[in-house]
């Protein structure tokens, strides 16, 4: 399959292409995620559903260069995707989102619902509860080792990070990738804003997700006014990788629904 390439947003952004049809289906991925993680279910999902999808990387991640070095808040990604949508003269389309990829989706539901014709939100993250004590870590951590970071071998960090104190995040984000990490988890909770989102949403959720908890999932379904919610037994975050199947009858049944 050939890679595509467009520049948005001035960032050099890559794509794939799957299936063929008027209407179009797009794909964003998670944190740490590419294109990739959505081969197997995005050729699925178009030839289910009789329609093109493209999977996109995110700028940062796969093939797509990084947001400038001070960092993008979602506000920028919604901005990048606009214009995305825009070089593909894509006046309306569909979302599938996951994790990271659904905060970026919020922003375009509330600012530009008018380009979105149906959402996909899998596992989102954007709602906030307290954190846990290996989380405060997290964020001490990453304080306290971003003025230090010279004089401590990468190598060195990350085996703390990750294998000591769990705080995965952070010790695996490429360095260029921080600034936006840190600038996307102080946005606020979206709470106050699902309420005004009026397209239809299908939320989907594994029921053992230890990521964006199934707590979140309820917190979605109660604001949103349009939402239907399929929680996935045994799933957990990665549910696009392990019920492919019942995710592509879901998503088939509510694109086809008038």
């Amino acid at each position: 399959m050939t890679p595509h390439f467009i520049t948005a947003k001035n960032i050099k952004t890559h794509f794939r292409i799957f299936g063929e049809g008027k209407e179009k289906l797009v794909f964003l991925h998670g944190w740490g995620g590419s294109s990739e993680s959505f081969e197997s279910l995005a050729p699925r999902i178009a030839k289910k559903a009789k329609m093109q999808a493209l999977v996109v990387d995110l700028p940062g991640f796969g093939k797509s260069d990084p947001p400038p070095p001070e960092g993008w808040t979602t506000h920028e990604y919604q901005s990048w995707l606009k214009d995305f949508l825009r070089q593909q003269k894509i006046s309306k389309a569909s979302f599938y989102g996951h994790s990271f990829g659904c905060r970026v989706l919020v922003r375009l539901l509330v600012h530009k619902p008018e380009l979105a014709q149906k959402v996909i939100l899998s596992g989102a993250a954007g709602i906030r509860w307290p954190l846990s004590l290996r989380q405060k870590i997290s964020v001490f951590l990453s304080k306290t080792f971003s003025p230090a970071k010279s004089l401590i071998p990468d190598r060195v960090q990350k085996f703390i990070l990750c294998r000591v104190f769990g705080a995965r995040d952070w010790g695996m984000v490429p360095a260029e990738l921080k600034a936006t990490l840190r600038k996307t988890l102080d946005e606020p909770d979206f709470r106050d804003e699902l309420s005004q989102i009026k397209t239809p949403v299908l939320l989907l959720w594994g029921h053992n997700d230890q990521i964006t908890p199934l707590r979140s999932a309820k917190v979605f379904a109660r604001e949103l006014p349009h939402a239907k919610l399929k929680i996935l037994d045994g799933g957990r975050h990665g549910i696009h990788h392990t019920h492919g199947d019942k995710i592509t009858k879901y998503v088939t049944q509510f694109l086809n629904e008038k």
